[in-house]
């Protein structure tokens, strides 16, 4: 298969953190304690459901991020083997601040897209995705950045 890639680069797919335990007690004084007044109250699925959900919020704070090769090409933006062509893409923005991201609204289904720049030059993505006619704008952000954020995610 020919290449048709304009830049290519490698980053994590997200910054991680470094959790310390008293995070990991936080969630867990949250989760059982909103079980607990569940019980109390007879919402008996609702506890499960919180103790299940401070489960996962640990499990997903603990993993380590993977490592995607992202590639803007004459198509659309390639993350791994899935392509967002350009067609999908409705306004992106450019986040200069550590950690530098490409925020991409798509009008599909998977809403705003967060991709982590790296060292790529962010100038030849602006260019690329202008020339396509995608409108950019100078701040987006997903609600589930900030709830992640919010929690320490």
């Amino acid at each position: 298969m020919q290449s048709d890639a304009v830049l290519s680069w490698q980053a994590h797919e997200y910054d991680f953190r470094e959790k310390e335990s008293s995070w990991y007690w936080a969630v867990a004084i949250v989760a059982v304690g909103s079980a607990v007044a569940a019980f109390i109250l007879s919402d008996y699925l609702f506890a499960i459901i919180a103790v299940i959900a401070g489960f996962t919020v640990m499990l997903v704070g603990s993993k380590k991020p993977k490592r995607h090769t992202y590639q803007i090409t004459t198509r659309g933006l390639l993350i791994g083997k899935r392509l967002i062509p350009f067609q999908q893409m409705v306004r992106f923005a450019i986040h200069d601040e550590e950690p530098r991201a490409l925020m991409i609204e798509t009008n599909t289904f998977a809403g705003t897209i967060s991709v982590p720049l790296a060292d790529a030059d962010y100038r030849v993505i602006q260019m690329e995705l202008k020339n396509r006619d995608i409108e950019e704008v100078d701040s987006l952000h997903s609600l589930i950045d900030h709830v992640a954020r919010g929690i320490g995610l």
